[in-house]
């Protein structure tokens, strides 16, 4: 899977309050680690949405499709533009208490309609399910997060 560029990332995991202009569009990425307690080499990828599957459901399908040792534990964590939609927030705790053997976290860069009830409550969904939620601040969209992902950027 091709890298995100470093131009790319510092646009798009930005969680700025307005952009400046040039202005561009915002796009909802999702960049994952998928890491065995084994020990061993972590997986690490990337997705973004595309017209009919926003990139939290192309994740879930795409860990599906790895066929992961059940008998195995993983930690998974996801770095997001955007928080998840109520509709992908679902899907993932759905996906979650089907998958015991998968523990996740999720960072995201913006909550998106944070002021929505039913955004609010997808949420609080996923944290009531054992799946973390925590918004990244300024230091860390351009400091520790950004450390972390330099993993995902060329």
């Amino acid at each position: 899977m091709a890298l995100l560029t470093a131009k790319t990332f510092s646009l798009q995991f930005n969680n700025k309050r307005r952009v400046n202009k040039p202005y561009y569009p915002r796009k909802a990425l999702l960049c994952y680690q998928l890491t065995p307690q084994n020990g061993s080499t972590p997986t690490r990828g990337h997705l973004k949405n595309k017209k009919e599957d926003h990139a939290e459901i192309r994740f879930i399908n795409k860990i599906k499709s790895m066929g992961l040792d059940e008998t195995q534990c993983y930690q998974v964590t996801c770095y997001l533009t955007w928080s998840p939609c109520p509709s992908c927030a679902g899907e993932l705790v759905d996906f979650i208490k089907a998958h015991r053997h998968l523990n996740l976290r999720i960072f995201a860069s913006r909550l998106y309609y944070h002021w929505r009830p039913n955004y609010q409550e997808g949420l609080l969904l996923l944290c009531g399910s054992q799946v973390p939620v925590e918004v990244m601040g300024l230091p860390d969209s351009r400091g520790t997060c950004a450390g972390l992902l330099h993993r995902y950027i060329v």
